[in-house]
Protein backbone atom coordinates (compact mmCIF):
# COMPACT_ATOMS: atom_id res chain seq x y z
CA UNK A 1 0.00 0.00 0.00
CA UNK A 2 1.41 3.51 -1.41
CA UNK A 3 1.90 5.60 1.57
CA UNK A 4 -0.50 8.88 2.41
CA UNK A 5 2.36 10.81 2.15
CA UNK A 6 3.74 9.57 -1.04
CA UNK A 7 0.06 9.87 -2.59
CA UNK A 8 -0.08 13.27 -1.73
CA UNK A 9 3.38 14.53 -3.27
CA UNK A 10 2.75 12.68 -6.32
CA UNK A 11 -0.82 14.15 -6.84
CA UNK A 12 1.06 17.71 -6.39
CA UNK A 13 3.63 16.65 -9.94
CA UNK A 14 0.23 15.17 -11.39
CA UNK A 15 -2.34 18.53 -10.52
CA UNK A 16 0.15 20.84 -12.05
CA UNK A 17 1.42 18.62 -15.07
CA UNK A 18 -2.67 18.56 -15.70
CA UNK A 19 -3.11 22.61 -14.94
CA UNK A 20 -0.29 22.85 -17.40
CA UNK A 21 -1.71 20.77 -20.79
CA UNK A 22 -5.67 21.68 -20.00
CA UNK A 23 -5.33 25.37 -19.04
CA UNK A 24 -8.43 26.93 -18.44
CA UNK A 25 -10.28 23.85 -19.71
CA UNK A 26 -9.90 22.45 -16.04
CA UNK A 27 -13.32 22.71 -14.03
CA UNK A 28 -12.10 21.10 -11.26
CA UNK A 29 -9.84 18.05 -9.79
CA UNK A 30 -11.47 15.52 -7.37
CA UNK A 31 -9.76 13.68 -4.43
CA UNK A 32 -9.97 9.90 -4.72
CA UNK A 33 -12.61 7.96 -6.44
CA UNK A 34 -15.38 5.87 -4.60
CA UNK A 35 -13.83 6.32 -1.52
CA UNK A 36 -16.48 5.32 0.89
CA UNK A 37 -15.46 1.69 -0.43
CA UNK A 38 -11.62 2.10 0.51
CA UNK A 39 -12.27 0.45 3.80
CA UNK A 40 -13.02 -2.76 1.55
CA UNK A 41 -10.31 -2.46 -0.16
CA UNK A 42 -7.15 -3.14 1.69
CA UNK A 43 -4.46 -1.99 -1.11
CA UNK A 44 -6.19 1.63 -0.84
CA UNK A 45 -7.16 1.74 3.55
CA UNK A 46 -8.10 -0.81 5.95
CA UNK A 47 -11.07 -1.67 7.69
CA UNK A 48 -11.15 1.23 10.25
CA UNK A 49 -11.23 3.90 7.60
CA UNK A 50 -14.40 6.81 7.75
CA UNK A 51 -15.40 9.92 6.50
CA UNK A 52 -13.51 11.60 8.90
CA UNK A 53 -10.40 10.12 8.23
CA UNK A 54 -11.12 10.52 4.55
CA UNK A 55 -11.46 14.44 5.00
CA UNK A 56 -8.74 14.78 6.97
CA UNK A 57 -6.50 13.25 4.02
CA UNK A 58 -8.45 15.63 1.46
CA UNK A 59 -7.89 19.25 3.23
CA UNK A 60 -4.17 17.55 3.20
CA UNK A 61 -4.50 16.94 -0.31
CA UNK A 62 -6.25 20.17 -1.19
CA UNK A 63 -3.67 22.35 0.55
CA UNK A 64 -0.71 20.33 -1.05
CA UNK A 65 -2.37 20.88 -4.19
CA UNK A 66 -2.63 24.65 -4.02
CA UNK A 67 0.38 25.14 -3.00
CA UNK A 68 1.66 24.19 -6.72
CA UNK A 69 -1.44 24.99 -8.20
CA UNK A 70 -2.65 27.84 -6.57
CA UNK A 71 -5.65 28.76 -9.11
CA UNK A 72 -6.93 24.81 -7.96
CA UNK A 73 -10.63 24.02 -7.99
CA UNK A 74 -12.34 21.04 -5.78
CA UNK A 75 -14.86 18.94 -5.73
CA UNK A 76 -16.03 15.96 -4.12
CA UNK A 77 -16.36 13.50 -2.35
CA UNK A 78 -17.12 11.43 -5.29
CA UNK A 79 -18.66 8.68 -3.42
CA UNK A 80 -19.81 5.38 -4.98
CA UNK A 81 -23.15 4.69 -2.52
CA UNK A 82 -22.40 6.15 0.47
CA UNK A 83 -25.12 9.21 0.23
CA UNK A 84 -24.46 9.93 4.04
CA UNK A 85 -20.88 10.50 3.22
CA UNK A 86 -21.84 13.19 0.98
CA UNK A 87 -24.23 14.86 3.65
CA UNK A 88 -21.60 15.28 5.65
CA UNK A 89 -19.33 16.55 3.23
CA UNK A 90 -21.21 19.26 2.24
CA UNK A 91 -22.29 20.46 6.05
CA UNK A 92 -18.44 20.83 6.88
CA UNK A 93 -17.75 24.42 5.47
CA UNK A 94 -14.29 24.45 5.15
CA UNK A 95 -14.59 21.50 2.37
CA UNK A 96 -13.71 23.88 -0.56
CA UNK A 97 -15.50 22.52 -3.26
CA UNK A 98 -17.17 24.36 -6.12
CA UNK A 99 -19.89 21.33 -6.44
CA UNK A 100 -21.11 18.26 -4.72
CA UNK A 101 -20.62 14.93 -6.80
CA UNK A 102 -21.62 10.82 -6.46
CA UNK A 103 -22.29 8.02 -8.47
CA UNK A 104 -25.21 6.39 -10.35
CA UNK A 105 -25.60 3.17 -12.52
CA UNK A 106 -29.29 1.95 -13.15
CA UNK A 107 -28.61 -1.75 -12.25
CA UNK A 108 -26.41 -4.52 -11.52
CA UNK A 109 -24.58 -6.43 -11.30
CA UNK A 110 -24.06 -6.91 -15.40
CA UNK A 111 -23.48 -10.79 -14.41
CA UNK A 112 -27.29 -11.33 -12.54
CA UNK A 113 -29.11 -12.64 -15.22
CA UNK A 114 -32.08 -10.10 -13.60
CA UNK A 115 -30.20 -7.30 -15.56
CA UNK A 116 -32.53 -6.65 -18.63
CA UNK A 117 -34.10 -4.29 -20.87
CA UNK A 118 -37.45 -4.66 -18.62
CA UNK A 119 -35.77 -3.76 -15.74
CA UNK A 120 -33.07 -0.67 -16.54
CA UNK A 121 -36.85 1.01 -18.19
CA UNK A 122 -38.68 0.78 -15.05
CA UNK A 123 -39.26 2.66 -12.16
CA UNK A 124 -36.00 2.91 -10.18
CA UNK A 125 -36.75 3.67 -6.68
CA UNK A 126 -33.03 4.26 -5.83
CA UNK A 127 -32.78 6.74 -8.10
CA UNK A 128 -35.60 8.85 -6.39
CA UNK A 129 -33.89 8.11 -2.88
CA UNK A 130 -30.95 9.94 -4.32
CA UNK A 131 -32.77 12.66 -5.57
CA UNK A 132 -33.66 12.91 -2.26
CA UNK A 133 -30.65 12.41 -0.33
CA UNK A 134 -28.87 15.57 -3.20
CA UNK A 135 -31.31 17.93 -2.03
CA UNK A 136 -30.55 17.56 1.26
CA UNK A 137 -27.12 18.09 0.80
CA UNK A 138 -27.53 21.05 -1.69
CA UNK A 139 -29.82 22.26 0.89
CA UNK A 140 -26.71 22.06 3.33
CA UNK A 141 -24.05 23.45 1.10
CA UNK A 142 -25.52 25.33 -1.22
CA UNK A 143 -23.33 24.14 -3.64
CA UNK A 144 -24.65 22.27 -6.59
CA UNK A 145 -24.59 19.13 -7.38
CA UNK A 146 -23.43 16.65 -10.38
CA UNK A 147 -23.83 13.14 -10.88
CA UNK A 148 -19.54 11.96 -11.76
CA UNK A 149 -20.26 8.36 -13.04
CA UNK A 150 -22.24 6.24 -14.35
CA UNK A 151 -24.25 4.22 -16.51
CA UNK A 152 -26.93 1.74 -17.63
CA UNK A 153 -25.75 -1.30 -15.20
CA UNK A 154 -22.57 -1.70 -13.56
CA UNK A 155 -19.45 -4.09 -14.10
CA UNK A 156 -18.98 -2.74 -17.23
CA UNK A 157 -22.35 -3.00 -19.01
CA UNK A 158 -25.15 -5.37 -20.04
CA UNK A 159 -24.70 -7.36 -23.52
CA UNK A 160 -27.66 -6.65 -25.28
CA UNK A 161 -29.01 -3.84 -23.07
CA UNK A 162 -26.36 -1.39 -22.01
CA UNK A 163 -25.20 -1.23 -26.45
CA UNK A 164 -28.74 -1.55 -27.22
CA UNK A 165 -31.59 0.50 -28.50
CA UNK A 166 -32.90 0.36 -24.59
CA UNK A 167 -29.96 2.03 -23.45
CA UNK A 168 -30.81 5.38 -25.73
CA UNK A 169 -34.58 5.29 -24.20
CA UNK A 170 -32.86 4.97 -20.97
CA UNK A 171 -29.96 7.86 -21.18
CA UNK A 172 -32.54 10.39 -22.42
CA UNK A 173 -35.00 9.70 -19.93
CA UNK A 174 -32.30 9.52 -17.02
CA UNK A 175 -30.29 12.98 -18.16
CA UNK A 176 -33.68 14.75 -18.30
CA UNK A 177 -35.09 13.40 -15.27
CA UNK A 178 -31.75 14.32 -13.68
CA UNK A 179 -31.97 17.85 -14.81
CA UNK A 180 -35.28 18.43 -13.95
CA UNK A 181 -33.91 17.26 -10.24
CA UNK A 182 -31.49 20.11 -10.11
CA UNK A 183 -28.19 18.10 -11.53
CA UNK A 184 -25.96 20.89 -12.61
CA UNK A 185 -24.47 17.62 -15.50
CA UNK A 186 -24.50 14.05 -16.00
CA UNK A 187 -21.00 12.18 -16.82
CA UNK A 188 -21.59 8.92 -18.37
CA UNK A 189 -19.14 6.57 -17.88
CA UNK A 190 -17.55 4.93 -21.14
CA UNK A 191 -14.21 4.47 -23.07
CA UNK A 192 -12.75 2.09 -24.87
CA UNK A 193 -15.09 -0.69 -26.61
CA UNK A 194 -17.16 -1.27 -23.24
CA UNK A 195 -21.07 -2.53 -23.61
CA UNK A 196 -22.35 1.00 -22.19
CA UNK A 197 -19.45 3.51 -23.52
CA UNK A 198 -21.67 6.33 -25.62
CA UNK A 199 -18.46 6.03 -28.47
CA UNK A 200 -16.88 3.18 -28.88
CA UNK A 201 -13.50 3.20 -30.25
CA UNK A 202 -11.87 0.00 -31.61
CA UNK A 203 -7.51 -0.81 -31.58
CA UNK A 204 -7.23 0.91 -34.94
CA UNK A 205 -8.49 3.84 -33.22
CA UNK A 206 -11.78 3.54 -35.58
CA UNK A 207 -14.89 5.15 -33.78
CA UNK A 208 -18.63 3.60 -33.43
CA UNK A 209 -21.94 5.65 -32.29
CA UNK A 210 -23.38 3.66 -29.91
CA UNK A 211 -27.30 3.84 -29.06
CA UNK A 212 -26.72 5.54 -25.91
CA UNK A 213 -24.80 8.55 -27.54
CA UNK A 214 -28.18 9.28 -29.71
CA UNK A 215 -30.41 9.15 -26.44
CA UNK A 216 -27.81 11.66 -25.25
CA UNK A 217 -28.21 13.65 -28.13
CA UNK A 218 -31.67 13.94 -27.72
CA UNK A 219 -31.09 14.85 -23.50
CA UNK A 220 -28.89 17.67 -24.89
CA UNK A 221 -31.32 19.77 -27.09
CA UNK A 222 -32.74 20.74 -23.59
CA UNK A 223 -29.09 22.12 -22.35
CA UNK A 224 -29.07 25.98 -20.95
CA UNK A 225 -33.51 25.40 -20.63
CA UNK A 226 -35.48 26.13 -18.01
CA UNK A 227 -37.90 23.53 -16.79
CA UNK A 228 -42.04 24.34 -16.44
CA UNK A 229 -44.18 21.54 -14.93
CA UNK A 230 -45.22 18.93 -17.06
CA UNK A 231 -47.62 16.10 -16.39
CA UNK A 232 -49.09 13.02 -18.25
CA UNK A 233 -52.23 11.59 -16.86
CA UNK A 234 -51.62 8.13 -17.85
CA UNK A 235 -50.40 4.75 -16.10
CA UNK A 236 -47.85 3.89 -19.34
CA UNK A 237 -44.55 3.78 -19.03
CA UNK A 238 -44.13 6.94 -20.49
CA UNK A 239 -42.30 10.01 -19.17
CA UNK A 240 -42.40 13.83 -20.55
CA UNK A 241 -40.26 16.72 -19.59
CA UNK A 242 -41.41 20.51 -20.99
CA UNK A 243 -39.10 23.37 -20.69
CA UNK A 244 -38.39 26.95 -21.95
CA UNK A 245 -35.01 28.75 -23.60
CA UNK A 246 -35.55 32.20 -24.82
CA UNK A 247 -38.44 32.33 -27.44
CA UNK A 248 -38.56 28.83 -27.53
CA UNK A 249 -40.53 25.79 -25.44
CA UNK A 250 -39.36 21.78 -25.99
CA UNK A 251 -41.79 19.00 -25.24
CA UNK A 252 -40.09 15.17 -24.73
CA UNK A 253 -42.17 12.00 -24.45
CA UNK A 254 -40.28 9.09 -23.75
CA UNK A 255 -42.43 6.10 -24.36
CA UNK A 256 -40.29 2.68 -22.56
CA UNK A 257 -43.06 0.77 -22.72
CA UNK A 258 -44.60 -1.53 -25.51
CA UNK A 259 -48.00 -0.15 -26.32
CA UNK A 260 -48.17 3.17 -28.63
CA UNK A 261 -49.72 5.95 -26.77
CA UNK A 262 -50.97 9.59 -28.28
CA UNK A 263 -50.90 12.41 -25.82
CA UNK A 264 -53.19 15.20 -26.78
CA UNK A 265 -51.60 18.51 -26.97
CA UNK A 266 -52.43 22.02 -24.65
CA UNK A 267 -54.56 23.89 -26.91
CA UNK A 268 -52.29 26.89 -27.03
CA UNK A 269 -49.63 24.58 -28.13
CA UNK A 270 -51.83 22.03 -30.53
CA UNK A 271 -51.36 24.19 -33.65
CA UNK A 272 -47.74 25.76 -33.33
CA UNK A 273 -45.53 23.12 -33.40
CA UNK A 274 -42.04 24.19 -35.28
CA UNK A 275 -40.17 21.34 -35.04
CA UNK A 276 -40.49 17.56 -35.01
CA UNK A 277 -37.55 14.97 -33.84
CA UNK A 278 -37.94 11.19 -32.97
CA UNK A 279 -35.51 9.04 -31.75
CA UNK A 280 -35.99 5.51 -32.84
CA UNK A 281 -34.93 2.40 -33.57
CA UNK A 282 -36.07 -1.30 -35.13
CA UNK A 283 -36.66 -2.46 -31.46
CA UNK A 284 -34.94 -1.93 -28.14
CA UNK A 285 -32.51 -4.91 -28.29
CA UNK A 286 -31.50 -2.89 -31.59
CA UNK A 287 -27.87 -2.50 -31.84
CA UNK A 288 -27.68 -0.63 -34.85
CA UNK A 289 -30.41 1.39 -36.79
CA UNK A 290 -30.64 3.84 -34.66
CA UNK A 291 -31.78 7.16 -35.67
CA UNK A 292 -32.19 10.61 -33.88
CA UNK A 293 -33.90 12.97 -36.79
CA UNK A 294 -36.28 15.34 -37.82
CA UNK A 295 -39.69 14.38 -38.80
CA UNK A 296 -42.71 16.48 -40.04
CA UNK A 297 -44.13 18.51 -37.45
CA UNK A 298 -47.39 17.34 -37.95
CA UNK A 299 -49.58 16.83 -34.79
CA UNK A 300 -53.23 18.19 -35.09
CA UNK A 301 -53.68 18.95 -31.81
CA UNK A 302 -52.59 15.73 -30.70
CA UNK A 303 -48.87 13.77 -30.89
CA UNK A 304 -48.64 9.85 -31.25
CA UNK A 305 -45.75 8.25 -29.77
CA UNK A 306 -45.01 5.04 -30.90
CA UNK A 307 -43.71 2.24 -28.79
CA UNK A 308 -39.86 2.61 -27.44
CA UNK A 309 -39.73 5.87 -28.94
CA UNK A 310 -38.80 9.43 -27.69
CA UNK A 311 -40.23 12.28 -29.33
CA UNK A 312 -39.13 16.02 -29.20
CA UNK A 313 -41.32 19.05 -30.19
CA UNK A 314 -40.42 22.39 -30.03
CA UNK A 315 -42.76 25.71 -30.40
CA UNK A 316 -41.13 29.16 -31.54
Amino acid sequence: MVSASDQVHRSVREAALVAKIMGDRLLCFQIGNEDDQFRAMPQFRDASYTFDAYFKEYREFVEAVRSSVPEAQFAGPDVATNMDWLLRFAERKDNGAIFLSSHFYAMGPAQDPRMNAAKLLGPNERLEHQIEQVHQAVAASNLPYRMTEGNSCFGGGKPDVSDAFASALWGADYMLHCACAGYCGVNLHGGGDGYYTPIAVGPDLSTELRPLYFGMQFADRFAGAEFLACTLATAQNVTCYYAQRDHEKLLALINKGAASMSVKLPGELAHRVTEARHLFAPSIASRTEVRFEAVPPRTKGQVTVPAYTAVLLAWR
